[in-house]
């Protein structure tokens, strides 16, 4: 079976709260790899966060998401050149915790809609990505483009849009990574849509509809399973719920009520679900 995972702003209130703790918590839930907001890049003891998975016999996924600080589309040549900064620093970070790619918004400030022509962002999203791949293959770590559904991105709402940009961009450390919870949204049959992304498919988050544990909602699970098969997907199957309104975290994923009673608890039901679901993916 594929090694499964756990975003841990799961269990965050703030954005920069600890998450050296939270390593074990996805441990003791039952799953085998840890994925790592990487929105500070600059500020985490690496060092310490590693021994701490080595010490677990855990592994690493990382994400991050542009701002309009750091937007590699923009018409802005610094502002741009501080995006492609802030990647790097990412996909350093991802290196030195053993993280084989880095996924999220890596190719566009998340939650924007400019008013400028968004066909002229595009050209500046390639042309910034060709030399954000260089460094990727500098530090061994492949990026991930992740799908959105319309209410949080504009660039990439299809896997045919993420499937140009790979084109453009021209390099094999550039791929797509999908979400259910944003296909559920966009996609007219999420199972198509996996396989429309085949082998550019790197890396694959399990959601339910509503941003809820996997095995609550309406995910059409045994469709999704038989897509990631067709594929022959062979990353990270990593869980990206968010389900706590506390905090910045839930204001900022817009989660207005408590959708779980027990984190931890629900936290072992995920993990329970997709080893069932997906144990022969």
């Amino acid at each position: 079976m594929l090694p499964i995972g756990i975003h841990l702003s799961y269990w965050q209130v703030k954005w920069d709260d600890d998450l050296l703790p939270l390593i074990q918590k996805a441990k003791s839930a039952g799953f085998e790899v840890a994925e790592f907001p990487l929105l500070f890049p600059g500020d985490l003891n690496y060092g310490a966060l590693r021994a701490e998975l080595d010490n677990l016999g855990m592994m690493a996924s990382c994400g991050t998401g542009l701002g309009p600080g750091t937007d590699v589309t923009h018409p802005d040549s610094s502002i741009r050149k501080d995006g492609i900064k802030f990647l790097q620093s990412c996909l350093e970070g991802a290196a030195k915790l053993g993280s084989p790619g880095l996924g999220g918004v890596t190719y566009a400030p998340w939650g924007f809609f400019p008013e400028d022509d968004w066909g002229d962002r595009l050209k500046r999203c390639v042309a910034s990505l060709k030399n954000v791949v260089k460094i990727a293959e500098d530090n061994n770590v492949l990026i991930h483009m992740e799908l959105l559904n319309r209410f949080e991105g504009y660039l990439i709402n299809t896997v045919e849009q993420g499937l140009a940009i790979i084109d453009e961009v021209d390099s094999k450390y550039l791929k797509l990574h999908l979400d259910t919870f944003h296909l559920n949204i966009e996609a007219d049959h999420i199972g198509d849509e996996i396989r429309k992304a085949g082998k550019y498919l790197g890396h694959f988050h399990l959601v339910a509809n509503n941003r809820k544990i996997p095995g609550e909602g309406h995910i059409p699970w045994n469709e999704v399973r038989q897509a990631l098969k067709d594929v022959g997907y062979q990353g990270y199957l990593v869980t990206e719920c968010f389900v706590n309104p506390a905090g910045e975290v839930g204001k900022g994923l817009f989660i207005w009520r408590q959708l779980a009673e027990d984190l931890d608890l629900s936290a072992k039901q995920a993990a329970q679900f997709i080893k069932q679901e997906m144990k022969d993916v």
